[in-house]
């Protein structure tokens, strides 16, 4: 029903999220937090099916079962570790840098799950600033399962098929990731 008066809209600002944490998890205050597959907060790693939302904006220890405890995390621009052993550097800046733990990134040949953090904003003497606020979409664009040059090189039309099917399924999450 469309409004008759004046309504009090109740706002907040869309950079924090308050999201429940997993069973027996510690985050810590400035760490880098993801949700895991049921949605939960957890500390970001490299670790499959992770999707980091942001830094932690306190410490919490959910001692509980999982959603027992909720926790702040806000997206934007933070200063995060370098790796010591796959490092981001300057010619890496506008790219993607990985999860190597919740204070640590690294380049791409570094990580086994490949969970993006964000994309590199700068890279200096502290570290490496890292944009989280489209993390999320990221990492579906890296999950993409076709591959370049593989339908011109089919050697046959189930092989062609095949491929195509994996173009579709790219560009069904893309429309999916845009939409919402």
């Amino acid at each position: 029903m469309a409004l008759t008066a004046a309504r009090d809209t109740q706002e907040r600002p869309g950079d924090i999220l308050n999201l429940p944490m997993a069973a027996a998890t510690t985050m810590y205050l400035g760490g880098l937090g993801a949700t895991d597959a049921a949605g939960r907060a957890v500390p970001a790693s490299d670790a499959a099916g992770l999707k980091v939302v942001g830094r932690t904006e306190q410490t919490i220890n959910n001692a509980g079962a999982a959603g027992a405890l909720s926790i702040n995390l806000k997206r934007g621009v933070f200063l995060l570790a370098n790796s010591a052993a796959q490092p981001v550097t300057a010619a890496m800046v506008g790219k993607v840098a990985y999860v190597e733990d919740d204070q640590t990134v690294c380049a791409t040949a570094g990580s086994t799950h490949k969970v993006v953090a964000g994309r590199v904003v700068e890279v200096d003497s502290r570290g490496v600033w890292v944009d989280t606020r489209f993390a999320p979409a990221i990492s579906a664009l890296v999950a993409a399962t076709s591959t370049d040059g593989t339908a011109a090189a089919a050697a046959d039309l189930a092989a062609l098929k095949a491929e195509t099917e994996k173009i579709g399924d790219d560009v069904r999450a893309v429309i999916a990731l845009l939409a919402g």
